[in-house]
């Protein structure tokens, strides 16, 4: 994958993010710019975003660093995978010995594990992944209803407006649905100022802009 298409993919994955890369500084934290690692690990984790075939070629070549965190984001692969919605990249690192953490198992849509886990520490419920993500925009990115049934029952209500738009990322009507059906804002915007409908259109989903457009 060229750096230009890696880029690109970065960016249509993070759509959702709301505070990060809205300034040229910014963008040259989480890599926007043509990358230039520092080394093995923020490779490692700026790939996890969403290059699947070079994140299993550094794993190869430096399997000690499946779990290592990167300080400078304050970020995991399996974290970095999590909320882009890089579900194979997640499966692969499982595969190779990583726990997924919680909004992960969202992410993956892993609705009775989640039950599970969330029955016995319902504490959980308030974890955010990277960046201070919510876990209802890491659930709404498994694009299943089901398990944001898991995680709003259990109480989680941080983020509801912004998982619009990882619904939208999931390409889920179903999700998107389900949000909209519990009160959900349709005017967040994510990192380019663009609201959810705008996001829908931008990507040709006129299907889930006209969802959107229809609760306005």
């Amino acid at each position: 994958m060229s750096d230009e298409t890696f880029l690109s993919a970065f960016l249509s994955h993070v759509g959702g993010h709301p505070r990060t890369m809205k300034t040229r500084a910014a963008r040259v934290r989480w890599g926007m710019t043509p990358p230039q690692f520092s080394g093995p690990l923020h490779e490692l984790v700026a790939n996890a975003h969403g290059n699947h075939a070079r994140v299993v070629e550094l794993l190869d070549t430096h399997p000690d660093l499946l779990e290592a965190r990167f300080a400078d984001w304050d970020e995991t692969p399996m974290e970095a995978a999590a909320h882009t919605g890089s579900r194979a990249i997640a499966e692969e690192l499982e595969r190779r010995g990583a726990t997924p953490t919680v909004p992960a198992l969202a992410m993956l849509g892993r609705a009775g594990t989640l039950r599970a886990l969330l029955a016995d520490r319902p504490e959980l419920a308030q974890v955010s992944g990277a960046h201070g993500i919510s876990l209802l925009f890491h659930a709404a990115l498994s694009g299943d209803p089901e398990t944001l049934q898991t995680v709003w029952d259990a109480g989680a209500r941080v983020g509801l407006d912004h998982a619009l738009h990882g619904a939208i990322n999931a390409r889920s009507p179903e999700a998107l649905a389900w949000l909209l059906e519990q009160g959900a804002g349709v005017t967040a915007t994510d990192w380019q100022g663009k609201t959810p409908e705008q996001a829908a259109r931008e990507r040709g989903l006129d299907d889930l802009a006209g969802i959107i457009a229809a609760r306005a």
